[in-house]
């Protein structure tokens, strides 16, 4: 697309900037809302642009909906392809991976055949890794096919973000981060709630067949509303592109982000292995950091991303990201292996969430404007969270109603636009128009690594508590039980239930000590956030 001209330091959530009406002559009428309009491209009318705002956000919910599902439905996928844990993580961290290299080359690939044309072949190769997925069952298949999603879903994220960047100018970005954000958020929503409905009827592999068929009608939209008007750019940003640099990157990534997320079952300084395995990912990393600064035209120039702003703003971003994660990584277990609920009744309560931040998200773009002193905004959203990670302790009691945890993902809803949105908000004020693109990629590299790390310290500190916690509950279980004194008790199903009802009251009691401890960081982000003084 060709960039349109737009002042440094202005950030796609920002208020827009009201359009001064014409006088009105006399014999006119004027209209009391303005439509919408691109000055980069005027051929495309009001309805055009509204489904072309809601279709960059579902593009976006393409890549969220898809990391989120795998971990929803981590059991039934395991037990469909008789996958070992160590294959499934190697599955997670092949997209993870892979995702990273498509977002340290996406400006190169997007510039030189426009972004459309690179929305259309990612949503075509990941259409082809779902159906890999689906088709192969077996954990070879699993891991090729996830591989193949990350390169296609890793850079629909950012971009459809640049995306807006490039075409709008801030006054006329408002209505399209309205839509955006709605369609994001609401692709949230939905895909759980259906997923689990597809799940009970067509097995395991409905998780990928839904992936594929709900990213078909996206691909026509963005065939049908995308502009198409700019040509080719002639001269990209960066003039070559350091394979050599990429390629480090990309292998860093899946060694590190796969050493993160072993953690889940083997602890890190165990043995020498993961140690290793760790450095080894950051020698990659730290290489492919060393070719780009002696690049004389890099494709990412950290020179150029050193405000404090804008690493302020990756901090949150990273820190937000880390506890997203953990939380995605712990409700699941908690409410499906901790309370007996069943899968449909947890997809449910992700809807739930989803919509929460959908219509937050929706509310919190048209009052963009009224928001003052956002860093209070989002003080008050680490709070949020803190509560609802309270809240869901307290309701970890054998035979706890499903509706019990309604408000508890009402509160978690809310986060997203209290927390994300607002760091969004400021994050890219001091980044010149030209370094955006990278800027947001970069960011995106930070996403992948602390979903990864989020995920792997939640499992690990899980892991510790269920040991410890098993240990304590079983030190406490004699022949004078009176659970022990029934009929049969002292049989093999007997014992089993008893072993049974141990792991459920660990895995409770674990659960509670780690949402302590979440609430306890996210009050410690709260205080972070109002005492320091250069994220504003």
């Amino acid at each position: 697309m060709q960039q349109t001209p737009v002042p440094a330091g202005s950030d796609a959530l920002a208020p827009a900037i009201p359009a001064i009406p014409a006088p009105a002559t006399p014999g006119t009428k004027t209209s009391q809302r303005p439509r919408m309009q691109l000055a980069s491209h005027p051929e495309m009318g009001h309805w055009r642009l509204s489904l072309f705002g809601l279709t960059l956000g579902l593009v976006t919910g393409i890549d969220f909906s898809s990391t989120l599902m795998m971990g929803v439905a981590s059991q039934h996928i395991q037990g469909g392809v008789g996958a070992a844990p160590e294959d499934y993580l190697y599955a997670i961290s092949a997209y993870a991976a892979t995702a990273v290299l498509m977002n340290m080359v996406l400006d190169q690939l997007a510039r030189r055949i426009t972004y459309k044309r690179f929305t259309m072949v990612s949503l075509l190769v990941f259409i082809a890794g779902s159906l890999i997925c689906a088709e192969f069952a077996s954990p070879a298949g699993l891991i090729t096919g996830k591989a193949v999603q990350g390169l296609g879903a890793g850079g629909l994220f950012a971009a459809s973000r640049i995306l807006v960047q490039l075409v709008s100018t801030p006054a006329e970005r408002a209505p399209l981060m309205l839509r955006f954000g709605g369609g994001s958020f609401s692709m949230l929503a939905i895909t759980p709630w259906l997923t689990s409905i597809f799940l009970d009827d067509i097995g395991w592999r409905a998780v990928f067949l839904f992936q594929a068929g709900i990213a078909l009608p996206v691909l026509l939209l963005v065939a049908l509303t995308y502009p198409t008007r700019a040509p080719r750019d002639p001269h990209p940003p960066v003039s070559t592109l350091d394979w050599p640099a990429a390629i480090a990157a990309a292998l860093g990534a899946l060694v590190f982000l796969h050493t993160l997320q072993e953690m889940r079952y083997t602890r890190f300084f165990s043995s020498l292995e993961m140690p290793l395995a760790a450095l080894c990912g950051v020698a990659l990393f730290a290489f492919s950091g060393w070719r780009l600064y002696r690049h004389p035209d890099p494709w990412i120039d950290f020179s150029r991303l050193a405000g404090r702003q804008y690493l302020y703003g990756l901090g949150f971003y990273t820190l937000y990201y880390l506890l997203s994660s953990g939380w995605s990584f712990l409700l699941p277990t908690l409410t499906q292996t901790g309370l007996g609920l069943t899968f449909r009744t947890t997809c449910m309560l992700l809807s739930t969430s989803g919509t929460v931040s959908a219509i937050g998200a929706i509310l919190i773009t048209l009052g963009m404007a009224l928001v003052f002193r956002k860093r209070r905004v989002i003080a008050i959203g680490f709070v949020v969270y803190a509560c609802a990670a309270m809240l869901l302790s307290a309701q970890l009691m054998p035979g706890a109603p499903d509706y019990a945890l309604v408000p508890v993902v009402l509160l978690e809803g809310l986060t997203p636009v209290l927390l994300m949105v607002q760091v969004a908000s400021m994050t890219y004020l001091e980044v010149p128009v030209e370094d955006f693109s990278h800027a947001y990629q970069f960011k995106n590299v930070c996403k992948q690594i602390a979903s990864a790390m989020g995920t792997g310290l939640a499992s690990v500190f899980m892991q510790d508590g269920l040991a410890q916690h098993r240990t304590h509950l079983a030190e406490h279980i004699t022949r004078f039980n009176p659970a022990l004194q029934m009929p049969d008790a002292l049989s093999a199903a007997g014992l089993a239930k008893l072993s049974q009802e141990v792991d459920r009251q660990a895995t409770l009691l674990a659960g509670m000590d780690l949402l302590h401890g979440f609430a306890a960081l996210c009050v410690a982000g709260a205080v972070f956030v109002l005492v320091q003084r250069s994220f504003r």
